[in-house]
């Protein structure tokens, strides 16, 4: 499968229900060069966020995978792949060529060994940011030290043994597992950029500073030291490396850096580059056009806060909206963002939007000094007779009223979906 300069590429997204599948979601959806896709094996978040989606492909580690994936990457005319889990990555990479796609950062030999702790640090045994890694627990002279699992990611299954005895109590709980010294400092992530020449183009890294499953939530973007961009320097030399990855790093006793793990994939938190204006994913894209790159950062921005995005699907067919005006879609005096946002989805989305509305004043005018366009509505219903709402709606709509009385009424007669507005922002895309 090939790209012409006259279509637009074609991306899967897969698994596309994780935090770093979203946060490449966000950052093509709006590209001018993207036709995006998202796939996965399990039912989650993906359906929502990705407006073309297939859900029910088999595991990697089901025997029909393989002819599942090709057929679909050959249905959907697929010239791209963004891997968001490490052991995906390292599955499709030695197979992607032959699948006619081209898979981000997929060389064979760089994933498997950024999948696997025990060959990443092998890998960089003789650098001097390189943690000291033990054969076994009697190889270990001074305690404690940390027992991780060969194959896992982040902090997960990350164990502190104080002493002999709970070193073999790790190490029999996990598969594969690796000993590791104790590193007690800092915690920082780089995200990195190489291009199709192996210039390293970015290089960011970034705090985690609070951490729930893994995700960081809170981040602090930092300075480039020489120290971090000579490890970065380093890595990009010895691996083959195209498109988005980070490394970890952990501030040993001494203050001094050493490494935790390098990922070959885009990170959830990488949006903390893509908010200073660094859209790493984006940057693949045009990598893979053959396009010279420049990293054009915004200094001004220096912390990110993330927090639990919620989307729901409404179980009802309906080709209409009708929303109130008064606190709803206009609140102080000021159009409401969010369902203003929902209300253009909306029209992009083929419904009919309807204004209904009590207004004891000129609507015209209102909508005006809100700056909200009268164009948008392909119905104005002004009430004056002290009538019910329910009798302007048709049965094959949405009515979005923050009065309750008033969604209680519809609701009663219509059986139709009612929505506050704090609702609204569970139907944007």
């Amino acid at each position: 499968m090939s790209a012409s300069m006259n279509k637009k590429l074609r991306v899967l997204v897969f698994p596309c229900g994780s935090e770093n599948a979203a946060e490449i979601h966000q950052a093509l959806r709006y590209s001018l060069h993207v036709e995006l896709f998202g796939a996965s094996s399990v039912d989650d978040h993906g359906r929502f966020r990705f407006e073309r989606y297939v859900g029910g492909l088999p595991k990697i580690s089901d025997a029909e995978f393989d002819s599942a994936f090709s057929r679909l990457l050959v249905e959907l005319d697929i010239d791209v792949v963004f891997a968001t889990h490490d052991s995906v990555l390292d599955y499709l990479a030695p197979r992607a060529p032959g699948m006619g796609v081209t898979l981000i950062n997929g060389d064979p030999q760089t994933a498997a060994i950024a999948r696997r702790k025990s060959a990443t640090y092998a890998c960089f045994r003789d650098a001097d940011w390189a943690p000291h890694v033990f054969q076994s627990v009697e190889a270990v002279k001074a305690w404690p030290i940390i027992v991780k699992p060969d194959l896992g990611q982040g902090g997960q299954g990350v164990t502190l043994a104080n002493d002999p005895q709970q070193a073999r109590a790790a190490m029999d709980a996990m598969q594969f597992p690796v000993l590791v010294e104790y590193l007690p400092g800092e915690e920082i992530t780089v995200d990195c950029f190489t291009d199709r020449k192996r210039r390293l183009v970015w290089t960011g890294p970034r705090t985690r500073e609070r951490v729930r499953a893994g995700i960081t939530m809170r981040s602090r973007l930092l300075a480039l030291s020489p120290e971090i961009e000579g490890i970065a320097r380093e890595i990009n030399q010895r691996l083959q490396l195209r498109g988005p990855w980070f490394f970890q790093l952990k501030a040993d006793k001494d203050g001094r850096w050493k490494l935790l793990e390098i990922s070959c994939r885009v990170a959830g938190t990488m949006v903390a580059q893509r908010a200073r204006g660094v859209n790493l994913p984006l940057m693949a894209v045009q990598d893979h056009l053959g396009r010279d790159l420049v990293a054009l950062d915004n200094p001004h921005v220096n912390l990110v806060e993330r927090s639990i995005a919620t989307r729901t699907r409404l179980d009802f067919a309906y080709d209409s909206v009708f929303v109130d005006l008064d606190d709803t879609l206009v609140l102080n005096g000021h159009a409401v963002p969010q369902t203003m946002a929902f209300l253009y989805q909306s029209k992009a989305d083929g419904k009919k939007v309807n204004l209904i509305t009590r207004h004891a004043f000129d609507v015209a005018e209102t909508l005006e000094k809100a700056h909200i366009s009268r164009g948008i509505f392909d119905q104005i219903i002004v009430i004056t007779d002290g009538g019910s709402k329910a009798d302007h709606i048709s049965p094959d709509s949405i009515f979005i009223d923050n009065h309750f009385p008033e969604r209680l009424e519809v609701a009663r007669k219509l059986a139709i979906p009612v929505l506050d507005v704090d609702m609204v922002e569970f139907l944007i895309k």
